[in-house]
C-alpha cells in the first residue's frame, strides 16, 4: 500500500495499474469471511465501475461522492434493476470501508447517497396483470426456449442466476413445484401453475433423449447453458421492455396484494419479513396519489 501512495507521485494520475492492485488486495482480505462466488461478484461489479466510467477514470482514492452519485443514475437512465445497483453498492461500500481501514481515503464516499432514490420506487414497475398481458402477445413470436425462461420468472420469481443454474431435477411435475437454489445455498419450493408446466413438458418432449437430472433447462442448441446477457434480452423482448428484475417484483408484489407477506418472504428466498415489507410501498404510493386526486 505505501507502493501504491508512491506509484501516485510519479505517475502524474495514471492509476489504472496501482488500482486493480488495490482491487485484486480486497478481494484477497474478503477470502476470510465470504465465499467465492460472492468474492467472484465483487470483483466484477469492481472491473465493470472503474472500465465504464465516462471521461477520465480518477482513480479509486480520488472518486467523490457526486461522481459515483452520477455513475448510478446514469445506471438507472440505461434501465438497470434496483438489485444490480444495490449489489454493486453494497461492493462499493466494503471496497471503501476497506480502503479507509488502510488509510488511503479520508471517508466513504457512498455515505449519504440514497440507492432507493436513485433505483427508482417499486411503485413505478408495471404490475403483474400488465406484464402477463404484454408477455401473452409478445410470446407467439417467441422460441419455446424464450417462453419457458420468461414465464419462469414472472410465475416464479426466480433470480436470473438461479434461472441459469436451474435443472431439470429441480423440476417435480408430479407435486407441480421447483426447487429454486439460491446463490447463498439456500432452497426453496415455488408452485408451478399449469400453463408453466406443459411449456417445460413441450421443451423436455424436444430432446432426442429424456434429459438428465443435472442438465441445465435452458440450454441452447449447441448444448451451452444461457448466459445472463441471454436471459435480460430475452425477457426484455418477451415482455414488451420489462427486466427480470421487473417480471420477479410484480411476481412478489402479486403475493403480498393476497395479504401473503409470509408467503411471499418464503417465495422470494428472503431472510427477513422486512427485506420483502418493502413490496408493500407501490401500494402505499398508489394510496396518496388517489387521495392526492380526490381531496
Amino acid at each position: 500500500l505505501l507502493c501504491y501512495n508512491f506509484f501516485k507521485v510519479l505517475s502524474g494520475g495514471d492509476h489504472l495499474v496501482m488500482d486493480e492492485e488495490l482491487e485484486a488486495s480486497f478481494l484477497k482480505e474478503q477470502e476470510r469471511r465470504l465465499a467465492a462466488s460472492t468474492i467472484a461478484g465483487y470483483g466484477r461489479n469492481l472491473n465493470f465501475v472503474r472500465r465504464s466510467y465516462q471521461g477520465e477514470w480518477p482513480g479509486w482514492v480520488h472518486l467523490s461522492t457526486a461522481q459515483i452519485r452520477s455513475f448510478f443514475i446514469r445506471r438507472q437512465k440505461e434501465g438497470v434493476s434496483v438489485a444490480t445497483t444495490r449489489y454493486q453498492a453494497t461492493t462499493l461500500r466494503r471496497f471503501y470501508h476497506y480502503l479507509l481501514e488502510q488509510g488511503l481515503v479520508d471517508q466513504n464516499p457512498l455515505v449519504g447517497i440514497q440507492f432507493d432514490e436513485v433505483g427508482g420506487a417499486r411503485g413505478n414497475l408495471p404490475n403483474y396483470q400488465l406484464l402477463m398481458e404484454s408477455i401473452e402477445q409478445n410470446s407467439k413470436r417467441a422460441t419455446l426456449l424464450e417462453r419457458v425462461a420468461t414465464y419462469l420468472v414472472i410465475e416464479t420469481g426466480m433470480r436470473t442466476g438461479e434461472l441459469i443454474a436451474l435443472c431439470w431435477g429441480q423440476v417435480d411435475v408430479t407435486m407441480k413445484m421447483v426447487l429454486i437454489k439460491g446463490e447463498d445455498q439456500t432452497e426453496r419450493y415455488v408452485p408451478l401453475p399449469d400453463d408453466l408446466l406443459g411449456l417445460l413438458s413441450q421443451l423436455e418432449a424436444a430432446y432426442a433423449t429424456p434429459p438428465t437430472v443435472r442438465e441445465r433447462v435452458l440450454t441452447l442448441a449447441n448444448g451451452k447453458p444461457v448466459s445472463r446477457s441471454w436471459v435480460e434480452r430475452t425477457v426484455r423482448r418477451v415482455s414488451g421492455g420489462a427486466t427480470p428484475a421487473n417480471l420477479r417484483h410484480a411476481y412478489l408484489n402479486k403475493v403480498v396484494l393476497e395479504q401473503r407477506l409470509e408467503d411471499a418472504n418464503r417465495l422470494a428466498g428472503h431472510k427477513t419479513l422486512v427485506a420483502t415489507a418493502g413490496y408493500q410501498q407501490g401500494q402505499v404510493q398508489d394510496l396518496k396519489k388517489k387521495y392526492q386526486q380526490y381531496f
